[in-house]
This record gives structure tokens, C-alpha cells and sequence, in this order.
């Protein structure tokens, strides 16, 4: 895997642990489902928006010092 797969499922293994309470799932147990609340989900998608928002900036920063 890319180093940028790599940092896009930390990224999202952090945010399952944080909103959902899940680490990482049982690679021997792949069926095995976990129970969440419609509240943890809208959590979890505004966690990974502002994660997207952040790098966004972080990128035009970066960019805008090049010029």
C-alpha cells in the first residue's frame, strides 16, 4: 500500500475508535458487525469533513508558498 492508503485508514481507524468505540476489526472475523447510534454517524462523517477540510487548507498553504 501507498503511504497515502496507509494515512487515509489511520485516519479512518481513528475516527471508528473515537465515534464508534471500535479499534481495528478481527481480521479472523470479518462478518462480526458493531452496533452504532445515527448520532455516532453523523459524528463520525463530520469528523472525517473537518479531517478533509484541514488537509485542504494545510494543501493551499503549501501550494500558495511555492508561488
Amino acid at each position: 500500500m501507498s503511504a497515502l492508503t496507509d494515512e487515509r485508514i489511520c485516519t479512518l481507524s481513528e475516527i471508528a475508535a473515537d465515534c464508534f468505540d471500535v479499534d481495528m476489526l478481527d481480521a479472523d472475523a470479518p462478518e462480526r458487525r458493531v452496533l452504532v447510534a445515527p448520532a455516532d454517524i453523523v459524528r463520525a462523517l463530520e469528523s472525517a469533513y473537518d479531517m478533509g477540510l484541514v488537509a485542504g487548507y494545510q494543501l493551499m498553504r503549501a501550494g500558495a508558498g511555492r508561488c
